[in-house]
């Protein structure tokens, strides 16, 4: 499952109910949750727009089965995370792409990442120790 998260709401702050008018109850329920959500336990890679940034998407679908994932497209990079632990492999990047990739070449739209990075000739893996 992959859920859109609404423009950036602060953690201390949620919508009151009057933001809220016209927004379905899961859509608000979103607003709280992930706000705080940054600050917990959300892995995984901020990467530049593109090509590469939609198969990484769909790869950590594949790669994470079971697991909800959290997309923020913010137009010039894209936020892509889930809680406490994410895996990419190359042969599922290979395969939504179309063509050879290699994973050090994701350094190259990598803007930055949520938690601590492992990374494989066949696999990164984004994570964190301690859940919070």
């Amino acid at each position: 499952m992959t859920r859109q998260i609404p423009e950036k709401c602060p953690v201390d702050q949620k919508p009151s109910s009057g933001e809220r008018q016209g927004l379905s109850e899961e859509t608000s329920m979103i607003l709280g949750s992930s706000a705080q959500a940054y600050h917990n336990n959300m892995v995984g890679p901020i990467m530049r727009a593109g090509d590469l940034a939609t198969a990484v998407i769909e790869a950590a679908k594949l790669d994470n089965p079971g697991r909800e994932l959290f997309v923020e497209d913010k137009r010039a990079y894209i936020r892509i995370h889930m809680e406490q632990e994410m895996v990419l492999r190359r042969q599922t990047i290979e395969e939504e792409l179309g063509r050879p990739f290699k994973m050090n070449d994701l350094e190259v739209d990598l803007s930055s990442f949520a938690g601590q990075i492992e990374s494989r000739d066949n696999e990164i893996r984004f994570y964190f120790v301690k859940k919070i």
